[in-house]
């Protein structure tokens, strides 16, 4: 475990100096933001919102993540607020949201890159303040000094609570020692929780209160001061009070944070009614606010999140309208072809981004999926056709026949999925649990039958065990894939996929040639008759235990999210019983298969047995070969080119009419014919 957490602190390590690359000049780069910000607006203003998006993504990715991790050191909970509006920016842009709100958004990230860069380039700058004009200035510049020791202290101590790796010294100060030593798991917890996104329903009612924050700011700075305090009011009202958030911070937070924050927002408007105030006290205040209705809305419990009344917000895919998707897809990709004039590599990340940011990002791939696993996969065969014959340079004519074949089987999913029944999803979760399984299954049943076969089955731990890992994982993946990694998740699913198709291609080939050799034995039967007790190597037991999780990993996180898929179109409490019942009884059967298969396997006669494993895993090493290059395809990492015969894809064996799959399936399939001549001569010289 201690070895465990000394890597992991130097991959975060690693991670954190990669990502947040040293900045000598903040000022500079904040303009770099400011331009880039102020040339997607221009960008928005002529109609292209999916330019002013990618330009937004460009500031935040390629520029604010170089000041973000020294924003957090040094302002604090200042990095997430920012990050947070850089994720609303892209949004709107994504929406087509008003040009007002878009613009009051991009003015409040100029005021705050404004406020930070001189900080972080000239080093942090108390600024004592207080209430009451007779006040301790010295006492309150130490007050000041311990507050923001106190912050780099917290920063340190939770790394080291992740980590388990003290933190270096670095000319701390013995009050910050001792503050470091006394550090509860409160605090940890405290800001572990501020650090992590909240729910998405508190996350809306807050996104929503920053806006008219912003465009209040605007109004103010643009002496629009009645239109100012009408907005914060709104706020108030519609937002805080309308949405039943302020009941639950009553019933179940700390006693009067309802009436601080009520209190701030009325002194604020009160200010700009009275004109005692400026933009720049107008934007602190408004930011603090904000900060300490994040905090607040973080006590608030899960469970009780149901009672709130929200109108505009979608549930993630929870009664989504994906006929409205499908009109959105339909618009990118005659958006693209109107452009389209041979190859581009925008237009190839403009299509790419539609199905990642629409198709899959809206849960209608995974829906999909769910109900009809090859419509998904033809789906997903025409976006990386798609991006290959832009790559060529195809045809105009060539590229709009292969964007309406899209249209048309996208227009088909929907249809299937549009409405469901308690009957349709009992069927579709049965399907799901079965379909997806029975691969697993066999390679489960292989290796379980092997280790009974060869006189090992006291090590039936090894495939049990790994079964159990892969299927807990597999849970794992899923979640982390839809929630830590939440703007790129179909991106990263993508290449989750891919990766371990392409792993479990190298051990199946290993465990493939491993059983036909077996097979070839001709001394088998009378090894197994001495009790060959340890005929498995550690190394082998090894690979058959990763070979085991693999198999059973790669099909589970897929399998979790679709069944996500399903939970987010239950609206009832018959769907979800329909759901659970339908995976219940899908879980039976493949309990059931697994014995039959296994007797079976048992009793078929040992040469026979060996041969017939061997082969069914020397066609997943074929078929994973070609999917898994498929599924990197799909997640950005290679570019496909069409070979010159036109053909559909064979979904079957993992067949797509590019180079980049073919070739490696080529190479396998020469590598496979020759191992298997090979072994069989090596097996006849064994004989003699």
């Amino acid at each position: 475990m201690k070895i465990f957490r000394i890597i992991l602190f130097y991959f975060l390590f690693f991670f954190a100096t990669t990502v947040f690359a040293k900045v000598d000049n903040y000022i500079a780069e904040a303009n770099i933001i400011k331009s880039i910000l102020k040339q997607s607006l221009e960008l928005y203003k002529k109609g292209d919102a999916q330019q002013a998006k990618k330009l937004s993504e460009d500031a935040y990715f390629q520029h604010f993540e170089n000041m973000e991790g020294p924003i957090g050191r040094n302002i604090g909970r200042k990095a997430i607020t920012m990050e947070r509006k850089f994720i609303n920016l892209r949004r709107m842009y994504k929406e087509k949201s008003s040009l007002e709100q878009i613009n009051a958004l991009i003015e409040s990230l100029y005021y705050d890159l404004d406020e930070v860069a001189p900080i972080l380039q000239n080093g942090y700058k108390l600024k004592a303040e207080a209430s009451q004009t007779n006040y301790d200035k010295a006492a309150a510049e130490k007050s000041s000094l311990e507050a923001n020791a106190k912050r780099e202290a917290d920063a340190e101590a939770l790394i080291a609570q992740i980590t388990g790796v003290k933190p270096l010294s670095n000319n701390t100060d013995t009050n910050t020692s001792a503050h470091l030593s006394n550090l509860n798991s409160k605090d940890i917890d405290q800001d572990l929780q501020a650090a992590a996104s909240m729910d998405a329903r508190l996350q809306f009612i807050l996104d929503n209160i920053s806006t008219k924050f912003t465009l209040a700011a605007n109004a103010f700075k643009n002496g629009n001061y009645n239109e100012s305090k009408n907005l914060l009011n709104d706020a108030l009202f519609n937002d805080y009070r309308n949405t039943k958030v302020e009941i639950l911070i009553n019933k179940f937070t700390k006693a009067g944070n309802d009436q601080k924050f009520q209190q701030a927002l009325r002194t604020l408007m009160r200010k700009i009614d009275e004109q005692k105030l400026d933009e720049r006290k107008l934007r602190d205040d408004l930011d603090n606010i904000e900060q300490q209705l994040f905090d607040i809305f973080l006590q608030i419990p899960n469970s009780e999140l149901s009672k709130l009344k929200l109108k505009g917000f979608n549930n993630e895919n929870q009664g989504k309208d994906y006929s409205k998707v499908g009109d959105d897809i339909k618009i990118a990709l005659n958006e693209i072809l109107n452009n389209y004039d041979g190859f581009n590599i925008s237009a190839i990340n403009e299509l790419q981004n539609t199905y990642l940011d629409i198709f899959e990002a809206s849960g209608m791939e995974n829906k999909i999926g769910a109900v009809d696993s090859n419509l998904k996969l033809k789906i997903e065969s025409l976006f990386s056709q798609s991006v290959a014959l832009i790559k060529n340079s195809a045809d105009k004519k060539e590229l709009k026949a292969t964007f309406d074949e899209l249209e048309k089987f996208i227009k088909k999913g929907i249809d299937k999925i549009q409405d469901s029944t308690p009957y349709s999803l009992f069927i579709w979760a049965l399907g799901i649990i079965i379909r997806e399984g029975l691969e697993a299954l066999i390679i489960v049943v292989a290796i379980v039958s092997y280790l009974v076969q060869s006189g090992n089955k006291n090590r039936l731990n090894i495939a049990y065990s790994a079964l159990f890992t892969g299927i807990i994982l597999s849970f794992i993946t899923a979640f982390a894939v839809s929630w830590i990694f939440k703007e790129n998740a179909g991106q990263s699913r993508e290449l989750i996929e891919g990766i371990t198709m392409l792993i479990a291609v190298l051990l199946l080939f290993y465990v493939g040639f491993w059983l036909l050799s077996n097979a070839q034995n001709k001394k088998w039967a009378s090894f197994i008759k001495q009790g060959a007790i340890d005929a498995i190597s550690n190394n082998s037991a090894k690979t058959l235990w990763i070979t085991v999780f693999l198999a059973v990993y790669r099909e589970g996180a897929e399998t979790v999210l679709f069944y996500q898929a399903l939970l987010f179109d239950a609206k009832t409490s018959t769907d979800l019983s329909a759901i659970f019942g339908g995976l219940g009884l899908g879980i039976l059967i493949l309990i059931v298969l697994y014995f039959l298969l296994k007797a079976g396997a048992i009793r078929i006669p040992v040469k026979q047995f060996f041969y017939i494993t061997s082969y069914i895993i020397f066609y997943m090493v074929f078929v994973f070969t070609g999917k898994g290059i498929a599924e990197l395809i799909e997640g950005k990492i290679i570019l496909p080119s069409l070979i010159p015969i036109n053909f559909e894809p064979i979904l079957w064996l993992g067949i797509y009419p590019y180079y980049e799959t073919l070739i490696p399936q080529f190479i396998v399939l020469i590598l496979l014919i020759i191992g298997i001549l090979m072994t069989k001569q090596i097996s006849k010289k064994g004989v003699k």
